[in-house]
Order: C-alpha cells, then sequence, then structure tokens
C-alpha cells in the first residue's frame, strides 16, 4: 500500500519529480507522455533557473532529465530538443 521512498535523486526538486519521472513509461499515448515529460523538465527549469537561458531554453535541464530517468526515454518516443533539433518549449 504503501510506496517505497528513497532520497530525492535531487534536493531542489524533491522526490514527488522522482515519481513524475517514473511515471512517464506508465503513460500509453505518445502525445501525453511528452508533454507529461516538458512538464518534468519544466519543473527542472524552475528549480534551477541558473540552467535557462534568456530565451526560456535549457539544454542542461533536458540532460538531466534523461540522466534521473532510470529508462532510456528515447525507448519511450521522448527526445532531447537539442539533439533533435526542436525546440526547447517545456515550461
Amino acid at each position: 500500500m504503501f510506496l517505497d521512498q528513497k532520497k530525492p535523486k535531487d534536493f531542489d526538486c524533491g522526490y514527488n519529480l522522482d515519481l513524475m519521472i517514473d511515471a512517464i513509461p506508465r503513460i500509453d499515448e505518445q502525445d501525453e507522455r511528452l508533454r507529461y515529460a516538458k512538464r518534468v523538465v519544466g519543473l527542472i527549469k524552475q528549480s534551477h533557473p541558473n540552467w535557462v537561458d534568456k530565451n526560456g531554453q535549457s539544454k542542461m535541464a533536458w540532460d538531466y532529465y534523461f540522466e534521473l530517468a532510470d529508462y532510456n526515454p528515447r525507448d519511450y518516443g521522448i527526445e532531447n530538443p537539442f539533439d533533435s533539433g526542436q525546440p526547447d518549449d517545456a515550461e
């Protein structure tokens, strides 16, 4: 009944971010998974504002999401926009 809790991977973002990242592979719909991943990156941007440039873009936040995930986000259709040439529209 209770979730196994560990220390958060990132103390600035907290344990709830870990839960959000862990939930992404369980989302069936691709578009919803991508929206959720962008929300995760947006929260990382809020927690680490010094990683965000003046245009709201943050390669470091996307790289950090890929680092924190215990899975390969690409296996679930999530690409780092800085690697794929897409705009970073995570908020």
